[in-house]
């Protein structure tokens, strides 16, 4: 896809669920586009991606928070009657289920607040004190029933969905900050690559919980993921290191990676004295190859 927005303009699409407090990926669908993605009729991609995500989780009286990508009233009807589960979520101010009066900002003062109440949902209409935010915020909650200001002057609807918005954006953030993807023109490998982040942040999370429940100390990440990369790679590299047609260089590199012997520093019988061996020639194991070290002695 291509979303000039984003910092990453190209790329594979993948819609996430992730938990607000730990960050946690709790479900991913890729996107295949509007043509591809099976809805029912009259569903919308943002309904059926929540729906999708959110499945688990249902009758559980959870509540989930979106941007405007994905809010509209069928959802959170949906959600809230058929899911029980409420929604928190941005608003585009251009569509047509919003009410004039909610989007325009003349004639009312900066720092003020309109509410539009129904029987389950809760239209909030905020306009920014600060000169440089000139349009008006716009958000629905299923889960606010009341008129309520926090201790920011701005309405309790929007400190909640501030305080549970960043879940998926700060995983993306740190996938990209340690990453073990490359440059690759194979799609499913980028897939891949993202697959194993995602893994990566999964455990370390579950790593961090578990020991501060236990007060114990944990790694940081960087740290972590270290030995996580070893301990997966050495299993593999035990197996791979006896067989017959390994190059050199790279029995030499799982070596120096696995932290033991290479096969020519390795204690063996005791070999004739130099000046008494007539075999033939061969290239040091030790030396590098660009050196091309020959010698009868071993």
């Amino acid at each position: 896809m291509y979303i000039p927005n984003k910092p990453a303009k190209y790329g594979i699409k993948l819609v996430l669920a992730n938990d607000s407090h730990s960050k946690y990926l709790l479900a991913g669908i890729p996107y295949l586009g509007k043509l591809a993605t099976q809805r029912q009729d009259g569903q919308s991609l943002g309904q059926y991606f929540t729906k999708e995500l959110t499945k688990q989780y249902h009758h559980t009286n959870r509540n989930v928070t979106t941007d405007n990508w994905f809010t509209s009233v069928p959802l959170m009807i949906d959600l809230l009657e058929n899911c029980g589960m409420t929604l928190v979520g941005t608003v585009k101010a251009n569509k047509k289920e919003i009410p004039h009066m909610m989007r325009v900002k003349e004639n009312r003062t900066p720092g003020t607040t309109a509410f539009l109440f129904t029987k389950e949902l809760t239209l909030v209409s905020f306009l920014p004190d600060k000169a440089s935010k000139k349009k008006v915020v716009l958000l629905m909650s299923s889960m606010h029933t009341q008129p309520s200001i926090g201790p920011t002057h701005k309405p309790e609807v929007i400190e909640f969905y501030n305080k549970t918005k960043g879940g998926v954006d700060t995983f993306d953030q740190m996938c990209a900050h340690y990453s073990c993807g490359r440059k690759t023109k194979r799609w499913p490998l980028c897939v891949f690559y993202g697959m194993i982040n995602a893994g990566v942040i999964n455990s370390y999370i579950i790593h961090k919980e578990n020991a501060m429940k236990r007060d114990d100390t944990y790694l940081q990440r960087r740290p972590y993921m270290q030995a996580l990369a070893l301990a997966l790679i050495k299993p593999w590299a035990e197996q791979r290191l006896p067989a017959s047609n390994l190059s050199r260089q790279l029995r030499i590199l799982i070596c120096t990676v696995l932290d033991i012997p290479s096969p020519g520093t390795l204690a063996s019988e005791e070999g004739p004295v130099a000046a008494e061996s007539s075999g033939a020639f061969v290239r040091c194991a030790d030396c590098p190859s660009g050196s091309d070290r020959k010698t009868r002695h071993r």
